[in-house]
């Protein structure tokens, strides 16, 4: 499929702002793909995003966290008025990238054509782990 360049240009002179970069800036960051992913799973606490990350250190996951929340992906929610326990969840805004994090699932199984790291009922389960876990119906 070939689109006209006269095309391209008056889109990108029409809309200053391309809505694509915009939307891969807000997730781009080293850490913020692998804390949506498990807040998906379930995973809230500060803590719990850093277990088996032995490279993500505090500082840099605060940062993460705090970029998160204010790209309107994530609440933080101090519980019982004491900042040591502090919970993440995912706004309405996080949770729309779902269907985001299953084609990327899907993208990463069929680019395994010769099920060099999945079996045929490996892809089938995470398949399915993937649909409950992020909702897609």
């Amino acid at each position: 499929m070939s689109i006209d360049n006269e095309k391209i240009e008056y889109y990108e002179r029409k809309y200053e702002r391309n809505p694509v970069e915009e939307a891969i800036k807000s997730i781009s960051n080293k850490w913020t793909l692998h804390i949506l992913r498990d807040l998906f799973m379930g995973r809230t606490r500060f803590n719990e995003f850093k277990e088996n990350r032995e490279s993500l250190d505090n500082k840099a996951l605060s940062r993460c966290l705090k970029n998160m929340e204010n790209n309107g992906l994530i609440v933080k929610r101090i519980i019982n008025d004491d900042p040591t326990f502090t919970e993440y969840e995912l706004t309405k805004k996080g949770r729309s990238l779902n269907k985001v994090f299953y084609e990327l699932l899907l993208f990463a199984l069929n680019d395994d054509e010769n099920n060099t790291y999945y079996t045929p009922n490996a892809k089938k389960e995470l398949k399915e782990f993937y649909e409950e876990i992020l909702d897609i119906q």
